[in-house]
């Protein structure tokens, strides 16, 4: 159109290394910003690791120091009575004498469920939390194999005072501790055995047996004194370990059965023969199960766990984090403890400072960004403002004289090139000197500028318009024939004499005369091509002004 649409054009290329570099500086500023962000994440997501695991590892490992604490009570009081029995301290065939010392153990250990004596003749002193009794009281069964069928098995009540409450016989109780495997266990092995976790007959919770054989000077065995621990203690200590909301700790053996479990009231089933055994961990609730394959996919010989075990597992739309570590070693028993907790609840406030790292490091990132476009924008504009000045005519703003050569020569290259049609047309404002003259300079001003209006209007926006000179316009018509040109000009013509100009002065009429060239094999540069423009204006203005004339000299 007019050298507006030219100067933008030429804007891009004349500026693009500043533009690159602010882009460049920009890209770097951003990428620096989220590599930080990247780098922070990975550093949260560290931390978040080692904080899970130290959380669930402070659970482990208060855990084991409980469970320890637990069935090394009852350890020590099998290891007390069996010394005391040995010094004959106590008159062990003295039943009343076994459960007085029995339950004053009871009393003082809430840890152990049940402490006994059984002889080589079968005689036996068992003395038991009674489940049953409403203040915590006690049971206690004597067997004296010595004594008549009727009187053989005798079961004593007793409140938490110890004192009776009941008594009564039950002779068609056949137990003999003989044929126990506790007692055989421990006669075999001349010490210490446990017991691996079974069902109690009369509770029907899981727990085991600690025992020992008593012996006496020369090697003399005399029996063996054992104690019952229930685990339901541990699963209710479980239950003041909180980890997070929904989470848990849970204690299987060597075999998947669940020792000790916070959310499992029973934690026996029973089998098609009516026995009872301990429950798997696929018994359990759903996250606990989910748990359990996870650690026997990864450890279907659990006996192969002799390390911590993170692990990480799904359930619906929840993350869970869990860990499995060996909790103790007893005899037989292998003991492995496993926590879980839904990874939103342990990670929530570190999940929160992250996010606050990302806003604040994106609100920064865009703070800067903007600031540094604006300071390009700001530096650049001076740099911009005199390439305009020196590209445009301050008056009308237009091309001046130079940047329109300028593109006019590129132009006539490429019109030359590609065989294609172009013309130029030179207008001048007819008797323009004699409105400078009657009005004085400012009015001539104000009439130049209406004038470029008006021919700016009536170009199209591939056409490049200047001022050339004083009063005269140049004007670049691209794929254009000297017929069409001469359309343009006529145009021109009418835009500029249809209407008066209005001014300071008042209303003007005022024409223009054009002159009209078209390329041809021998234009050879802009100078050329202009110059035939001009000898058509020149010829319109010796013909009367107001009027279009060709380079050929034809009228229009």
């Amino acid at each position: 159109m007019s050298d507006p649409s030219a100067t933008s054009s030429r804007w891009p290329k004349r500026y693009s290394v500043l533009f690159t570099l602010l882009g460049l500086l920009i890209l770097v500023e951003v990428m620096t910003v989220f590599a930080v962000l990247a780098s922070q994440r990975f550093a949260t997501e560290r931390a978040l690791r080692e904080y899970s695991h130290e959380l669930l590892k402070n659970v482990v490992d208060e855990t084991r120091e409980n469970a320890v604490a637990y069935l090394r009570q009852a350890q020590d009081s099998v290891a007390l009575a069996s010394r005391v029995f040995e010094a004959d301290l106590l008159d062990i065939s003295d039943p009343g004498r076994l459960e007085r010392f029995f339950l004053e153990q009871l009393r003082v250990i809430p840890q152990i469920d049940s402490l006994y004596y059984g002889d080589l003749s079968g005689n036996f002193v068992f003395s038991k939390r009674d489940p049953d009794a409403a203040d915590d009281g006690f049971l206690t069964k004597i067997i004296r194999n010595d004594a008549s069928a009727d009187e053989r098995v005798t079961l004593i009540y007793r409140d938490r005072h110890l004192t009776e409450t009941a008594r009564r016989l039950t002779p068609d109780d056949p137990f003999d501790p003989r044929d126990r495997p506790w007692y055989t266990r421990a006669l075999n092995r001349h010490g210490e055995v446990w017991t691996q976790p079974y069902i109690f007959y009369t509770s029907q919770r899981p727990g085991l047996t600690v025992a020992s054989a008593v012996w006496k000077p020369r090697d003399s065995n005399i029996g063996v004194v054992g104690a019952d621990i229930e685990l339901s203690a541990i699963s209710e200590f479980l239950k003041t370990q909180r980890i997070g909301t929904s989470g848990a700790a849970f204690i299987v053996d060597r075999n998947g059965d669940v020792l000790a479990h916070p959310l499992d009231a029973r934690l026996s089933a029973q089998e098609g023969d009516a026995t009872l055994r301990l429950k798997k961990l696929s018994e359990l609730d759903p996250i606990t199960t989910q748990a359990g394959i996870h650690l026997e996919r990864n450890f279907p010989d659990l006996l192969a766990l002799d390390y911590s075990h993170y692990d990480k597992f799904a359930l619906g739309e929840k993350s869970y984090l869990s860990m499995f570590v060996p909790l103790l070693k007893q005899d037989q028993n292998h003991w492995i403890m496993g926590v879980y907790a839904p990874e939103d609840e342990l990670a929530q406030k570190i999940r929160e400072g992250q996010r606050e790292s990302i806003f604040l490091g994106v609100a920064m990132s865009l703070l800067v960004v903007t600031a540094a476009v604006l300071i390009g924008l700001i530096m650049l504009r001076p740099i911009h403002n005199l390439q305009r000045q020196a590209s445009e005519d301050p008056l009308t703003g237009l091309l001046n004289r130079r940047s329109f050569d300028e593109i006019a020569a590129k132009q006539l290259m490429s019109a030359g090139r590609q065989q294609r049609p172009l013309s130029a047309i030179m207008v001048d404002i007819d008797h323009f000197k004699a409105i400078n003259d009657a009005h004085g300079h400012g009015v001539g001003d104000e009439v130049l500028q209406a004038v470029a209006r008006r021919i700016r209007r009536g170009l199209s926006a591939q056409d490049v318009l200047s001022r050339y000179g004083g009063e005269e316009f140049a004007v670049l018509l691209p794929d254009t024939s000297l017929t069409a040109g001469q359309l343009v000009a006529e145009r021109l013509r009418h835009a500029v004499a249809e209407s008066p100009i209005k001014t300071s002065a008042g209303e003007m009429n005022v024409t223009i005369s054009l002159g009209v060239a078209e390329r041809d094999g021998w234009t050879n540069g802009v100078t050329h091509l202009l110059e035939r423009a001009d000898h058509g204006l020149l010829a319109a203005k010796r013909d009367g002004r107001n009027r279009v004339v060709s380079a050929v000299g034809a009228a229009a």
